[in-house]
Formats: structure tokens, C-alpha cells, sequence
């Protein structure tokens, strides 16, 4: 059963090949997007999406926002072994989908009914609740980031694509 699921797989794959275009819009495919990155950006140097959240504590008040994901150093051992940034990588794929399905949003489409928008919730949930600070609610913003050339972990331009409501802690 299994090796029969898999070469259906690429069959599948094989079939998306004679496309007109390079972008699968099959519902039924929507599925299968999991299985691959995002390779929008090889096509040239962008704005890139990063996920921020920010937390309220019991008192009320809300702390600074924190970047989610933030961009870790190279080191010659993680060829070898990199189980941590593997897990950020597959992450930020799941935000570079939503931020794809945001841009085929119709202009009167809510956010709130996409797939993406509810795993990024709990994405970001799950980050507020690895915080060692006891808080009742969070929100997040999806951010567009244009990268210095000279400096790639500090941006030159910063643009607030989505900003979500406050979400109670769950």
C-alpha cells in the first residue's frame, strides 16, 4: 500500500510537470505542498517573511516583540548533524505558504478562514508559551524583511504584512 502511495506521488509530481503554469491550484494537490519548500525565493533577492510575536503579561502589560524564528550562525558541524535548524526551516516554510496564500487572498477574503493562518496561530502560541513568562494573551505580526547585503541579520527595510488580533492563551 505504501510504495503504491508513493509512486502515485510522483506520478503525480511528474503530471504537475506539464502544467502551464508553475503553480499548482488544485485543492486536492493543496495537500501535497508539505512535502516541498518554497523555492520562490532562488528567483532573486526580496523581501523575506518573518514571524513575530508578542506577549501580554498578567499584569497587562506587553513586552517587546520577539522574532520567532531568528537567523542562526553557520557552523561547519551542522552539515553533519542539524536536527534544530531543520525543525526552523520547516517553520518558515509553513510562514512563506501563508504569506503566498495572503497574496492570493481576494481583496474581501479573511484571513482568519485560512488553513496556514490557524497552524501559524499555533505556531505562534507555542512560541509564546516556550517564553518563561506567565501571560494570558499574545498576537503576532507576519513582517517583510529586505536584507542588508553588508549586514544579512539586520534588515534594511521592514514592511508589516498582517498584523493579528490579541489571541488568548490556550
Amino acid at each position: 500500500m505504501t510504495i503504491t502511495l508513493i509512486i502515485l506521488y510522483f506520478v503525480l509530481l511528474f503530471a504537475a510537470l506539464f502544467f502551464k503554469t508553475r503553480e499548482i491550484k488544485s485543492p486536492w494537490l493543496f495537500y501535497l505542498r508539505a512535502f516541498f519548500p518554497n523555492w520562490k525565493f532562488f528567483h532573486a533577492i526580496g523581501y523575506a517573511p518573518r514571524l513575530y510575536v508578542q506577549i501580554k503579561e498578567i499584569n497587562g502589560h506587553w513586552l517587546d516583540w520577539q522574532i520567532v524564528y531568528p537567523r542562526v550562525e553557520r557552523n561547519p558541524f551542522h552539515v553533519f548533524h542539524n536536527p534544530k535548524v531543520n525543525v526552523h526551516l520547516a517553520n518558515q516554510n509553513l510562514i512563506e505558504h501563508f504569506v503566498n496564500d495572503l497574496n492570493q487572498l481576494p481583496p474581501d477574503g479573511d484571513a482568519r478562514h485560512l488553513v496556514t493562518y490557524e497552524l501559524v496561530c499555533r505556531l505562534a502560541n507555542a512560541f509564546a508559551k516556550k517564553c518563561a513568562v506567565a501571560h494570558r494573551s499574545y498576537r503576532f505580526e507576519i513582517r517583510m524583511e529586505m536584507p542588508q547585503l553588508n549586514h544579512p541579520l539586520e534588515p534594511k527595510d521592514i514592511q508589516v504584512m498582517l498584523a493579528s488580533p490579541e489571541l488568548i492563551n490556550e
